[in-house]
């Protein structure tokens, strides 16, 4: 249950007003939700057992645990007696940006999955061309930034082809 903002920001002037209080402490909120089952914030607080609260809980610090780490993946062919390593580095976990909206939350990194490899792409893009735009005068004079350019090009390419 995701309320807009002036719902919450209503929620919490009926408490503030309720409570005779002027200040927000949460603790002291959740003791005053937890009596009144009738109110429109009850299930989002109080929806589900204690259990199944704590494991969520846990999951959303697992979550923000993993937040910006990254997995290497070492690929090696070996063709007659050369053997060619590349190791590349991707995020553990990836946010795609078409679930976001939605409440979408992180995928487990596969760099097997194309599909993945699309999406981490575009967000690459997507920073590439927030950089360029912000840094493209302070490095034009030391830097070719014909390369990046090229990468959200072809980026682009492949995306709208697609």
């Amino acid at each position: 249950m995701n309320f807009k903002k002036a719902s919450r920001q209503k929620i919490i002037d009926g408490y503030l007003q309720d409570s005779g209080r002027n200040l927000f402490i949460a603790g002291e909120f959740i003791d005053w939700l937890e009596g009144q089952p009738d109110h429109d914030a009850y299930p989002w607080f109080f929806g589900q057992d204690d259990a199944e609260a704590a494991r969520q809980h846990r999951i959303g610090l697992a979550r923000r645990m993993a937040s910006g780490l990254r997995i290497v993946v070492t690929d090696s062919a070996d063709t007659a007696s050369v053997v060619q390593v590349s190791v590349r580095e991707y995020p553990a976990y990836l946010s795609p940006v078409s679930g976001r909206k939605g409440g979408g939350g992180y995928q487990r990194m596969d760099p097997e999955d194309q599909a993945m490899l699309d999406e981490l792409r575009a967000q690459g893009a997507t920073a590439l061309r927030g950089w360029l735009k912000r840094y493209r005068s302070a490095f034009a004079d030391v830097a070719d930034l014909a390369p990046i350019e090229q990468i959200v090009s072809f980026v682009d390419d492949v995306t709208e082809s697609a």
